[in-house]
């Protein structure tokens, strides 16, 4: 089987992969993500910074396929949430989110530059919040990490309790929409199952 890189260091993304009989090497790419304009369309916007994390190490790995990915959530406002930045930063997000319906955005690239193969797309899930009391926001961000997650949370943690629905790919919430992705995997013949 072909050997995959994956050009970052997401233990989310990692538990995920960790599941499938496939050969992966997981490398810290090398593009600075905070230069990208939010202004510009959500999906757009997801795309090219997983498009620019992959391009950052094809050099390095020209003769393997390449993926990486960028999760970003989209408030109830068509803001775009990244990572927070402090613990005023997580509150603000979870309060807007607070009994709301919002989107989470996926886009994955795969680059294979020998095989002459420069593909992304991108994976949307509407989630749903129940009402959230402050308390329950301040517990959350004082015990449970928020730092490292688009929008505040991580639906597969304690913050599941938060989330009243989803429609759509639950791991694509986690951060990477793996059934879209494999399909994919296969439409280029880069993955067979023998």
């Amino acid at each position: 089987m072909m050997k995959f890189i994956f050009a970052s260091n997401s233990p989310r993304r990692k538990e995920i992969l960790s599941k499938f009989n496939i050969d992966i090497k997981f490398v810290s790419h090398r593009f600075n993500e905070r230069g990208i304009d939010k202004n510009i369309e959500p999906h757009s916007y997801c795309k090219i910074i997983a498009n620019e994390k992959a391009n950052s190490i094809v050099d390095i790995y020209p003769n393997r396929p390449i993926l990486s990915a960028d999760t970003i959530v989209l408030s109830p406002n068509k803001r775009i949430f990244e990572k927070p930045r402090n613990e005023e930063d997580a509150y603000r997000m979870l309060r807007e989110l607070s009994g709301e319906k919002h989107q989470v955005l996926t886009g994955v690239s795969l680059i294979h530059k020998k095989a002459k193969i420069n593909f992304c797309f991108t994976e949307t899930t509407l989630v749903e919040f129940n009402d959230l009391r402050d308390e329950e926001i301040y517990y959350y961000i004082k015990h449970f990490e928020p730092y490292d997650k688009s929008g505040s949370y991580g639906i597969q943690g304690f913050s599941s309790i938060f989330v009243k629905s989803i429609n759509g790919c639950f791991f694509n919430v986690v951060g990477l929409p793996i059934s879209r992705l494999f399909y994919h995997l296969k439409k280029f013949d880069l993955i067979q199952f023998s």
